[in-house]
């Protein structure tokens, strides 16, 4: 079942969606899809996969593997454009380049602090420099 999702807080008023083969609107605010997109595309250019992560209208977590044979397309609900912050670029750039990839979620969250937004792993608890294992 393909699913989308609406982010509830939005800086502005304009929602557009970001439209993948096989996965239903993800509804993102303007000025997000509009980094989001560019980040994408410029992968997509070089022929890079994406490894792109939300959560679906009722939370539960939804990734796709973007790859340059993937339809892609960007649906704006504003003709009128905000020029793009070249710092939010950069940080959603070296989320996309992680092994977790770039989580939607996280970019929202993350929009105003210096947080790169993927999905952290919580760290496991070292003791002596050793790491602890699960109790079996």
């Amino acid at each position: 079942m393909s699913r989308g999702f609406a982010f509830l807080e939005s800086r502005t008023s304009t929602m557009g969606a970001l439209h993948l083969d096989g996965v239903g609107p993800i509804v993102i605010d303007d000025e997000l899809l509009d980094h989001v997109f560019t980040v994408i595309t410029t992968k997509l250019r070089r022929h890079e996969p994406v490894l792109l992560s939300w959560a679906d209208e009722v939370g539960q977590e939804q990734r796709v593997f973007i790859t340059h044979i993937t339809f892609l397309r960007a649906e704006f609900d504003s003709v009128a454009r905000s020029p793009r912050d070249k710092h939010w670029l950069d940080r959603l750039m070296i989320a996309v380049n992680s092994n977790a990839g770039l989580s939607l979620s996280a970019a929202i969250a993350d929009r105003d602090t210096n947080r790169i937004p993927t999905e952290h792993l919580p760290s496991r608890p070292r003791t002596a420099g050793v790491a602890t294992s699960p109790a079996a």
